[in-house]
């Protein structure tokens, strides 16, 4: 492992050198804030530290085990002078592995074509299908509630469009079972950070919470924010807490989050604004973890647009789900396809914590209920032929 140490002038600039000399692999394993010059330790010019490292990993060659039933070295015509045609048997064997490679993919292909191949279902059923699809439900998913309904409703009844609702919604709001909303905390301040990847609106949703809990509930809030990278970010949060009469605090390391913290010691909820994160950047991933690290958040919510479809959805859920405790949805008032949010549903554990449809601040925002989580997904409109 090489590690290296790299000062600067502030986290932008030195997290800037570290991708430069170690590259989008390299782990941070500390960073610090230290004055230098100056005298006696006074009045010195701030500059940050930050240390990382990347693997070095030598190349190890691999060798590839011949399964029993590939041609053996013995059972191998051996070329001769007499017979210069003749096979290297080591050709044989990779041949042989390249034939079976070919038909595994083959086989894989298939078995995946048949888990998402579409089912024929009665017409007066298929419109439902249908609709499910156009709401963004994908075919694992559809074929479960549409199953589920004639399994549990009598033929004569799958024409009637107010039972087989009820019933596709009762399904759904089963999908949806978990949510758990905050609450705040009494003996100490409950710590709240929000994560997940760029635009998918962490800050307004922090600034919906806050007014909700500061102008609504009376609660005694702190507004932190992480967010250094994007100044637009910062002087939006600080525009919330000045019309909400919020203190903002804006940090740039994770030690300096920790003394943010502990200057409101003596809130019910402390919010923290963390910066977006690229899923597939190793190096942004590791600084959100060096943040959270410090924070020691009590809920750190993972927020989704539901205008980003299922395939991204999943990877990024499936990248954050070890620092996730609760999810967010946002952007709801922006898709006709929200049913997707019930394919992550489908695939976790944790709560639903909140769901936006809006930017009006703190109106367009609610405490995620199964009754809500499945009317957005369903749709309030019956289906048509």
């Amino acid at each position: 492992m090489r590690v290296r140490r790299f000062v600067g002038d502030n986290v932008a600039e030195t997290m800037g050198k570290v991708k430069r000399e170690l590259g989008s692999e390299a782990v941070i394993l500390q960073t610090r804030e230290f004055r230098e010059g100056g005298f006696l330790g006074l009045f010195g010019k701030v500059k940050v530290e930050i240390t990382a490292a990347i693997e070095e990993n030598p190349v190890i060659a691999v060798k590839i085990p011949v399964p029993s039933y590939a041609p053996q070295v013995d059972d191998v015509k051996l070329p001769t002078e007499a017979d210069p045609e003749a096979k290297d048997p080591s050709v044989a064997i990779q041949d042989e592995l390249q034939h079976m490679r070919v038909m595994l993919e083959k086989m894989n292909k298939h078995i995946e074509g048949l888990g998402e191949e579409k089912c024929s279902w009665p017409p007066i059923l298929q419109k439902w299908a249908n609709h499910l699809q156009a709401r963004g439900v994908n075919e694992t998913l559809i074929k479960r509630l549409i199953r589920q309904v004639q399994r549990t409703l009598p033929q004569d009844e799958w024409g009637d469009d107010l039972q087989v609702y009820a019933r596709i919604e009762a399904d759904i709001r089963q999908i949806c079972g978990q949510t758990g909303p905050i609450q705040p905390g009494l003996d100490k301040p409950r710590i709240v950070a929000l994560i997940g990847p760029t635009g998918v609106g962490k800050t307004t949703t922090i600034g919906k919470l806050a007014a909700g809990f500061s102008i609504v509930d009376k609660r005694k809030v702190a507004l932190i924010t992480a967010d250094t990278y994007r100044v637009a970010a910062v002087e939006q949060l600080k525009t919330f807490g000045e019309i909400i009469g919020v203190p903002v605090e804006v940090v740039m390391t994770p030690s300096g989050l920790r003394l943010a913290l502990d200057l409101h010691a003596d809130k019910e909820l402390i919010f923290i604004d963390t910066a977006g994160r690229s899923p597939q950047h190793e190096l942004h991933m590791s600084e959100l973890c060096a943040f959270l690290d410090k924070a020691k958040p009590d809920f750190t919510m993972l927020v989704m647009s539901a205008t980003t479809q299922f395939s991204d959805q999943l990877q990024i859920y499936k990248r954050f789900e070890a620092l996730t405790t609760h999810l967010i949805f946002t952007k709801l008032d922006e898709t006709m396809s929200a049913g997707a949010i019930i394919n992550i549903l489908g695939q976790t554990t944790l709560p639903t914590a909140y769901l936006t449809n809006g930017q009006n601040v703190p109106d367009d925002i609610d405490a995620a209920t199964p009754n809500l989580l499945a009317r957005h997904a369903l749709g309030e409109e019956m289906p048509h032929v």
